[in-house]
């Protein structure tokens, strides 16, 4: 239903994402989809990885600090309208979505959009309620 997502906190500071992915690509880590929310002092590099458990343990042994957490991943086929098709539902379910960022599927190449809404569950049920195809961890 969910896929896991990593989140690490890192100083904004040049050179700190340049030793994130370089440890992850070191480690042989897929990164499928990122995103990175800054604010003056710090950022917050959201990832969507092949193995995210074994992610976080290589992070947090490099004194990173990163935690799991889930996303609803939603298959944005490509046509007009298609990622409205996604937000208006959970909009007009009156729920909140905290983020959202896209990314192409690797198996075949569809628009995916990782959602982080207030009530994932409810999300997910509305989604599937109005035929939206969700991603499942083993389709990334």
């Amino acid at each position: 239903m969910f896929v896991k997502q990593v989140s690490v906190f890192l100083e904004n500071k040049a050179g700190k994402l340049g030793n994130i992915t370089g440890i992850l690509r070191k480690e042989k880590i897929d990164i499928r989809a990122f995103s990175i929310a800054d604010t003056t002092e710090f950022g917050i590099l959201r990832l969507i990885v092949k193995e995210p458990e074994r992610a976080v343990d290589v992070l947090r042994n490099a004194d990173m600090t990163a935690q799991l957490n889930e996303v609803l991943v939603a298959v944005m086929p490509d046509k007009i309208g298609s990622f409205d098709e996604v937000v208006r539902p959970i909009c007009e379910a009156g729920i909140d979505i905290k983020y959202l960022y896209s990314f192409i599927g690797e198996k075949e190449a569809t628009g995916r959009i990782a959602i982080c809404a207030d009530d994932m569950k409810k999300a997910y049920a509305v989604l599937k309620e109005h035929g939206c195809e969700i991603s499942e961890q083993e389709d990334i």
